[in-house]
Formats: C-alpha cells, sequence, structure tokens
C-alpha cells in the first residue's frame, strides 16, 4: 500500500495583512485538501514587536486547526522583503553557471552580497554567435529577513523546510490545472492589498512583477460610495453578485429573482460605475506588461490571460479584460479542481479563490519529509 503521509507540507502564504495556509494530501484521484485557514493580522499594530507578537498568536492558532497534520512548513515572506530582477550572463571557463549568477547578481543589489540569500525561479540559454549567454530571473532577500521569519515560526512551534517564491507557487498551480505552452500566458495573483502579475512560457518567466493594487481598494471605493457602514463583507457580496456584469448585456437577466429588474440593473450600474476607474488601473498595469514583453520578443503570440485569487470573486472580471485587451481571459477558483477531505473546511468553495497562492505552495514536495 502506498504511504503519503506527511509528503506534503503546510504551505502558508504570508500576506500584508492576511496569513493563508493550505496542507494536502495525494489521492489516486489527485490532491485532496486535508486542512485550510485564513488569518487576519493586525493592521494596527503599535511597533514591530507587538506585530510580531501578534504574527506568532495567529500562527499558533492556526496551526491548531484539528485538521493540520505535522509541524513542517513551506514559507512565502511578505513582498516587501524580496528584490526580484532578471540578469543575462555569460559563463567564464573557470566558474559554474551558480558563480556566475552570483557575480551578476551583485551588481544589481542594493545591499551587500554577503549579506543575501539568492535564487533563480527560471533559467534560459540562448546561443548567438558561438557564444552562450543565459537569462535568468532571480530573486533576492536579506538573510535577517528569512532568519526572522523562521523564528518567528519556530516560535509557534513549526518548521521551516523551504522558502518559495510566489512565482513559482503560481506556475506550479497553473501547471496542475492546465498546460503551459511554448507560447507565453499571462498569470496573475490579484489579492487583498497586492497583486502578482507574470508572463510565463512552458521553460521561462518573461516578466513579473507585484503591483499595490488589490481587492481592497475595490471594497473600498463601494464602501465610501454607498455609505454601507464599513462592513465589508457587503461590499465583498456586491462584488461578487454584480462585480462588472453591467458591462455584459447577456447577463442582465442572471441573479436573484427575488430582486426587481430595474432595481438588479441600477445596482449594477452603481457598481459598475464605482469600481471600474479602479479596474482600469490594473488593465494599463497589464497593458505595461504585455508591451515589455513585445519588446524583448518578435510578434509574441499570447495564448491568454489566466486570473486567481479574488479575480474569481469579482464578477464578469474575465469578460472586461478579454474585451479591452484582446486576449482570451480566465477567472479560476482552484478549490474547485480539488477534493476537500472534509466538507466542513470549506463550507462555501467558491470562497477559496484567495487561498490560491498557499495552494500552489502547498504543492511543492519536500523530499526528505
Amino acid at each position: 500500500m502506498l504511504n503519503f503521509k506527511f509528503k506534503y507540507p503546510i504551505g502558508i502564504d504570508i500576506g500584508g495583512q492576511n496569513i493563508y495556509a493550505v496542507q494536502l494530501k495525494q489521492t489516486r484521484q489527485g490532491f485532496a485538501v486535508r486542512a485550510l485557514a485564513h488569518l487576519e493580522l493586525d493592521a494596527e499594530a503599535e511597533s514591530a514587536s507587538d506585530a510580531d507578537q501578534g504574527f506568532v498568536a495567529a500562527v499558533k492558532k492556526m496551526s491548531k486547526n484539528r485538521h493540520f497534520c505535522g509541524k513542517s512548513v513551506a514559507l512565502h515572506i511578505p513582498v516587501k522583503h524580496i528584490s526580484v530582477f532578471p540578469i543575462r550572463f555569460t559563463v567564464a571557463e573557470t566558474e559554474s553557471v551558480e558563480e556566475a549568477i552570483v557575480r551578476e547578481s551583485e551588481r544589481y543589489l542594493s545591499f551587500p552580497l554577503k549579506e543575501a540569500v539568492l535564487d533563480y525561479a527560471a533559467l534560459t540559454s540562448v546561443r548567438a554567435d558561438e557564444v552562450e549567454t543565459y537569462k535568468a530571473t532571480i530573486i533576492a532577500v536579506r538573510r535577517e529577513h528569512i532568519d526572522h521569519y523562521l523564528g518567528l515560526m519556530k516560535q509557534a512551534g513549526l518548521v521551516v523546510e523551504a522558502v518559495d517564491y510566489r512565482v513559482s507557487s503560481l506556475i506550479r498551480l497553473h501547471r496542475y490545472l492546465h498546460a503551459i505552452a511554448q507560447h507565453p500566458v499571462i498569470l496573475c495573483n490579484i489579492g487583498y492589498t497586492e497583486s502578482l502579475l507574470a508572463v510565463v512560457t512552458g521553460d521561462s518567466i518573461l516578466a513579473q512583477r507585484v503591483i499595490p493594487w488589490g481587492a481592497r481598494v475595490l471594497v473600498e471605493k463601494i464602501l465610501a460610495n454607498l455609505e454601507l457602514l464599513n462592513v465589508k463583507e457587503n461590499a465583498r457580496l456586491l462584488l461578487k453578485t454584480h462585480g462588472l456584469a453591467y458591462d455584459d448585456p447577456k447577463s442582465a437577466d442572471n441573479g436573484d429573482d427575488r430582486v426587481p429588474g430595474e432595481t438588479k440593473v441600477a445596482m449594477r450600474r452603481a457598481i459598475y460605475q464605482i469600481i471600474t476607474p479602479s479596474v482600469d488601473e490594473l488593465v494599463y498595469e497589464f497593458h505595461k506588461m504585455i508591451s515589455y514583453v513585445r519588446s524583448e520578443r518578435k510578434h509574441p503570440f499570447f495564448e491568454g490571460i489566466y486570473m486567481y485569487g479574488y479575480a474569481a470573486l469579482i464578477r464578469h472580471l474575465d469578460t472586461y479584460f478579454g474585451v479591452r485587451l484582446n486576449l482570451p481571459a480566465n477567472c479560476i477558483n482552484p478549490m474547485t479542481a480539488v477534493v476537500l477531505s472534509d466538507d466542513a473546511i470549506l463550507p462555501d468553495v467558491s470562497e477559496g479563490a484567495p487561498f490560491a497562492l498557499a495552494l500552489g505552495l502547498a504543492m511543492r514536495k519536500v523530499k526528505w519529509l
């Protein structure tokens, strides 16, 4: 009998204000979710020490969930501590590829090399004029930040087995759900306070960036304009129910039949008018990313756009992006593609969309477990 016990660690994605955690187990049918947890961090902590104490308390509370198994963790540290940059380099006869990466990366670091932890998410080679040139996407973090989060997790009673990169987790998740062709695809994870954009092919990362745009922008716009007494859940429900549906005449008759048609249309129009200026800011970021890739590659053909995270909770976001970028667009809730080992883990599967990065992280195998 096969034994899959403990093969997958708890994937913990630490965002600006939220912690998402997922643990998987392997079955004959594919991945099954063993456990999920989501906690909001205190955004108003008076000091860094108070913030750390609140973080440790939150992780301890999360780890007491009876569905989680073991103490091993794969971790995403907050984006603010990470530097990402592309490099091109050649390898001298007397050095290895890794040594050349370190040599070239030092030119781009804003802090001393001896204080850095370096990794690369993609490495490709191109031969031109008999010279082999490499391209890589480098991830750099100050060692003190890594040590800091290792220490916090230790205080919470957990052991960090791996620190991963968000783009790697997003690609891992996407590959589980879809095949990545050689033509570029655009991947996006919309978080609550920030979003990750990446253009990838089957073997390389052509571009990536994190932008300070998230679902919170839309929630706060709705709260400010509709005076919903600062109830975030009401605003999120309006995004999920109406979102950008006013832009699509085919959706005019869909929705709650108990709501009169004229009222429904008026509400959709209002939500559409409130959020579209902010949504167009994200569209603009996509245009910039696409323009950059087209400047680097001759006439690239884009397969399409795949949007994760809160994207699946904003109605008709994919239709809106597809029209404005003239590309096929899909909003994906990956929780619909995995089995829940217990229905009580996530009673409403639609609410699992924000776990996307944590789910991709939890798919990372740690071979020594």
